[in-house]
């Protein structure tokens, strides 16, 4: 059973937004066609072009035939409909032919229509294809415990492509609910400093690293402050891959209820007894352990 969050975040894991907006006009393909076709899912633009393709084809096919529109070994209203789909697509087997005006002047539009709709799903599909996207796997949980004697607070990442990322940088942000001098609820991000932000060269897995100081925004921080402020943490991702030289970036969020105290992350690096090489677990990357008392 999915565990339900103690507050309302404002953001899920992917650093989407959770709080309804609203007096904001919905963003469809009427008001907004580039962003709509950009961003909807694949299952919605496939789906919208089959419907775009069959319904003008039934549009011609019925111009067609209530025109009275002669075509050559057409006998009733599918084969106006099969003539609309080759004309739209322009295959012309040769079998169904325009026979008169209506026909010809029907062919003409319709050719032009086709082109220009081949251009468009040609265009769209390119465009979301050529878009550039990290594969970034971030710990389902961050943890807090003390290292080399200081309180941190510790997420890890791995690369789930086999290509490297280049000047790969992290940024960590707290969001969170806090009063102004008048009282006013305002929502401030505050930047944490890391203790390593930039990784030349990131192939394998990465452990971010936050120092609970003075100087933090989370000094002090305790299982009972989590909540206080609805606070989140935000995590942004960007560096160039080396194989395709693009910037490709990603974001990642923690709630309250990601974070984890008195555990650490098991050691996802191991070596093989057979061969005795290296490897890296990925699949281990969410998993903790309880943090070994200190020696007497």
């Amino acid at each position: 059973m999915a565990r339900k969050p103690s507050v309302q975040p404002f953001y899920d894991a992917r650093g989407r937004l959770l709080i309804e907006r609203r007096g904001l006009p919905r963003t469809t393909l009427a008001n907004d066609a580039y962003h709509f076709l950009r961003t909807a899912s694949w299952t919605r633009i496939v789906l919208l072009f089959v419907a775009l393709f069959l319904g003008t084809n039934l549009l011609f096919a019925v111009v067609l035939w209530l025109g009275g529109a002669s075509i050559t070994n057409a006998s009733g209203f599918a084969d106006y409909y099969w003539f609309s789909v080759q004309t739209l697509a322009t295959i012309g087997y040769g079998v169904l032919a325009p026979n008169d005006l209506l026909s010809h002047v029907v062919v003409t539009i319709e050719s032009m229509l086709g082109l220009g709709l081949t251009a468009l799903m040609t265009g769209v599909f390119f465009a979301r294809f050529a878009t550039t996207s990290a594969r970034i796997i971030f710990s389902q949980v961050a943890v807090v415990h003390d290292v080399e004697g200081k309180p941190t607070l510790m997420f890890r990442m791995a690369n789930a492509r086999s290509t490297a990322i280049v000047e790969a940088t992290v940024r960590v942000y707290l969001t969170r609910d806090e009063y102004a001098d008048g009282g006013e609820r305002v929502r401030r991000i505050h930047d944490l400093e890391l203790r390593r932000n930039t990784s030349p060269f990131f192939a394998l897995s990465w452990t971010v690293y936050h120092v609970l100081d003075e100087s933090s925004p989370l000094y002090g921080l305790t299982p009972a402050t989590l909540t206080k402020g609805s606070a989140n943490l935000i995590i942004t991702f960007q560096g160039i891959d080396d194989r395709l030289a693009s910037t490709i970036h990603t974001r990642y969020g923690y709630d309250p209820d990601d974070i984890v105290f008195g555990r650490r992350f098991v050691d996802i690096i191991h070596n093989d007894p057979e061969t005795g090489l290296r490897y890296v677990d990925v699949s281990q990357i969410h998993e903790t352990e309880p943090v070994p008392a200190p020696p007497a």
